[in-house]
């Protein structure tokens, strides 16, 4: 490159030229690439955060499920194993800002740095160039003026040389370039296939077990199991239970009935004879207080007949 010896070679400005078109196509591409999988790592976080949203409402969900116990335990799994997968596409995300967006940004410095060094290489060359015509005008105007000649020729030696220093060092330079914009530009595109994969593999395996939790939802056990709080809910349970007991509780604490009540209490013990639309609990109840009445009027009579014993032996 830089070579203007050889006639079938392009010249230094149709080579600067090619240079800085290759140069400013680079720059461009890497733009727009940037830019692409820029978007690309910010959409994904979005998703990622979406993701943290969604789990968060399935926890939230299974918290407050107090019937369907099955579906509450699903949802709870369920939403352990996608904040899993969030956190991998945490790592996805940061990846690909570091690998790939980072990687593509750097080219904008790059890409400047080498048209500097091509516009100092024109500079050079623009040098040589005056250098010349300097000595070419020495030569026509005093061609017996060695002196100057001579001056004229030193100065376009070293012009020639520096040129010549400069065009090498761009040549590498440039070709150095083109060499790591193609290794970086395949590495870093196998870096964003490989974060890719990584992901979605996880993702897979994360999504089996998920899948597995959603399964393992017993719905017919959850069915039935409202069923059951619809056909008895826990606070009418609780409700009935302590009314019936405070009614029972204030008919067992009341007065006994009185030796004259036994007989109208001996007619309730039998249910055929009476018309009376009890609770088979109100009969029982009132059945045990007749047989209590009944044991403590036969044991007062025995009491007094022991005394009436007692006064006679005495006499």
């Amino acid at each position: 490159m830089f070579r203007g010896d050889n006639p079938h070679s392009l010249s230094y400005e149709q080579q600067a030229k090619f240079i800085q078109d290759r140069i400013t196509n680079v720059e461009k591409n890497f733009g727009v690439l940037c830019v692409a999988f820029g978007d690309y790592s910010r959409k994904t976080a979005r998703l990622r955060d979406m993701g943290d949203e969604l789990t968060k409402v399935l926890k939230d969900y299974a918290n407050n499920e107090i019937v369907n116990k099955s579906l509450s335990t699903g949802l709870d799994n369920l939403s352990m194993t996608l904040t899993a997968i969030e956190e991998y596409r945490n790592c996805e995300v940061q990846r690909l800002e570091a690998k790939v967006v980072g990687e593509l940004c750097q080219y904008e410095a790059i890409c400047k740095h080498a048209r500097e060094e091509l516009k100092h290489t024109m500079n050079v060359r623009e040098k040589e160039l005056a250098r010349k015509k300097v000595l070419d005008k020495a030569k026509e105007r005093q061609p017996f003026n060695r002196q100057q000649v001579t001056y004229a020729e030193s100065e376009l030696l070293k012009a020639s040389a520096e040129m010549s220093r400069t065009a090498k060092g761009l040549s590498e330079q440039t070709e150095f370039f083109e060499r790591r914009k193609l290794q970086q530009l395949k590495s870093l595109l196998s870096d964003f296939v490989m974060i890719e994969m990584t992901f979605h593999a996880k993702a897979v395996e994360l999504l089996t077990v998920a899948y597995q939790q959603i399964s393992d939802i017993n719905d017919k056990a959850d069915l039935e199991n409202f069923r059951r709080k619809l056909r008895s809910p826990e606070k009418q349970v609780n409700t009935g239970i302590s009314a019936r007991s405070s009614s029972l509780a204030s008919l067992m604490n009341q007065q006994s009935p009185s030796k004259d009540d036994t007989m109208s209490l001996r007619r309730l013990k039998s249910p055929e004879k009476n018309n009376l639309g009890r609770s088979n609990s109100l009969a029982t109840l009132l059945n045990h207080s007749s047989s209590k009445d009944e044991e403590e009027t036969t044991a007062s009579e025995e009491s007094d007949e022991n005394d009436t014993t007692e006064d006679t032996e005495s006499r």
